[in-house]
């Protein structure tokens, strides 16, 4: 949001309608919420920031990790799709654990080693247990189905 227009909107709501926001829901955009946050007071608006936004940031970074780092690119390595299956877990783990920031970390390192498993590596040790898990591998051995399959994905050797 521009800076101008959130500072207008902060400002008329006292006036118009008697009421005060305390919450700026930003998208990464430090100007609008720099404009805003002393508004009412010292730090009377907090800033929350959008999911949604904070996954495309990780997407962005690392497409820019692979083109500029040799030999991250090709089968078995840090490809398009392994960016936007880890894209997608990340922000799973994050929307599944607001309010709990040690469980937040957990769910996405977790999310990292199932993205890295293989047929010849299974990494699915952090991965959530249960009926209720995300993670097929793991309902797999609940149900007793055996090992499923898993198809190539990240080198060992990138995540460590």
């Amino acid at each position: 949001m521009e800076s101008v227009g959130a500072h207008r909107i902060f400002s008329r709501s006292v006036k118009s309608r008697q009421l005060k926001y305390t919450t700026y829901y930003g998208d990464g955009d430090s100007k609008g919420f720099l404009s805003v946050q002393n508004i009412y007071g010292i730090n009377s608006v907090c800033k929350l920031e959008c999911i949604g936004h904070i996954q495309k940031r990780v997407e962005l970074r690392l497409r820019k990790l692979k083109s500029k780092t040799r030999g991250l690119s090709g089968k078995v390595k840090l490809t398009d799709a392994f960016i936007d299956k880890l894209q997608n877990y990340y922000g799973i783990a994050i929307r599944s654990n607001t309010g709990n920031l040690k469980n937040m970390q957990q769910s996405v390192i977790s999310a990292l080693f199932h993205c890295a498993s293989n047929k010849n590596k299974s990494m699915h040790g952090q991965c959530p247990i249960g009926k209720e898990s995300w993670c097929f591998y793991q309902q797999g051995k609940l149900w007793q189905m055996g090992k499923p399959s898993v198809k190539n994905t990240l080198a060992c050797q990138i995540i460590f």
